[in-house]
């Protein structure tokens, strides 16, 4: 692909639904091995935004020739985190309705949310939830990434 033609909006999207599917994947094998009612394992997919915004932020400066504007890489933490926590929450929605509507009871009963959540809370409140961590992980993955000499694949090496 030709820097020119590579937007780091087009990079976001890619990353942010492979950070939604994870997420989506994670919480199916939360059920399965019974951990839905400790709603704080959720949090560990937090390493999944990390993860995906610092991979969506090296191909973006990769594929720019090194080349990183602040302001995109800020853009790429917040895009992503918004886009998987949106593939996310219409999962949750399609979750609770369709197969399991007292997971809206546990959450409800945890002390991380609302008594009073409901469905639509949850949806926004999970879409906010991913936008405030992609934009603040953003803004700490571009404090390694918007120096010319510092990338992923060198320090891996």
């Amino acid at each position: 692909m030709a820097s020119g033609k590579v937007s780091y909006q087009m990079i976001s999207l890619k990353y942010g639904i492979y950070v939604g599917i994870a997420h989506i994947l994670f919480f199916l094998l939360m059920g399965v091995l019974g951990l839905h009612d400790y709603v704080e394992f959720s949090f560990i997919s937090a390493l999944f935004v990390i993860v995906g915004i610092c991979l969506a932020i090296a191909s973006y400066k990769r594929v720019r020739g090194g080349m990183l504007n602040y302001l995109h890489g800020l853009a790429i933490g917040a895009t992503v985190g918004v886009v998987s926590s949106t593939l996310l929450a219409l999962f949750m929605v399609i979750y609770i309705t369709a197969f399991d509507a007292s997971y809206l009871n546990n959450l409800q009963a945890s002390a991380l949310f609302p008594q009073s959540l409901s469905l639509l809370s949850l949806f926004v409140l999970t879409i906010i939830y991913g936008l405030i961590p992609g934009f603040l992980i953003g803004f700490i993955a571009m404090q390694w990434y918007k120096r010319p000499d510092h990338t992923m694949s060198e320090r891996v090496r």
